[in-house]
């Protein structure tokens, strides 16, 4: 499991990004449709939080590109899944935003699916 740990960073980080751009987007305000967003995309990326999260998100995906090339994808990918935990609990904690008792049972079903897969 020597590519482990470089995984789960990879993950964490892109985890990480959508938590601050998520809150940039907070500060920004919202925007009307995905259409709009092309006309927006540099006022939005001014926000430091979202740009900082598009930073977050990139590093996470360089990364990614040594796992690929280390690592079987159908160890490495299902591992991905892992951001929805993280996600989960950090959009909790930092965005405050509420957790069903039916999200915490499909969070419990992920992560045993990757416990699975990892020890295969």
């Amino acid at each position: 499991m020597k590519g482990i740990p470089l995984i789960i960073f990879a993950v964490m980080l892109g985890a990480m990004g959508q938590i601050v751009m998520k809150k940039g987007m907070q500060i920004y305000g919202g925007v009307v449709s995905a259409g709009s967003v092309w006309g927006q995309l540099i006022p939005i990326l001014k926000t430091p939080q979202v740009l900082i999260g598009f930073i977050c998100y990139a590093v996470s995906a360089v990364l990614w590109i040594a796992v690929l090339s280390n690592i079987d994808l159908s160890l490495a990918y299902p591992m991905v899944s892992l951001a929805y935990v993280v996600v989960f609990v950090a959009s909790w904690l930092f965005l405050g935003e509420q957790i069903s008792t039916l999200r915490i049972v499909g969070l419990l079903i992920i992560v045993s699916g990757v416990v699975v897969i990892s020890r295969s």
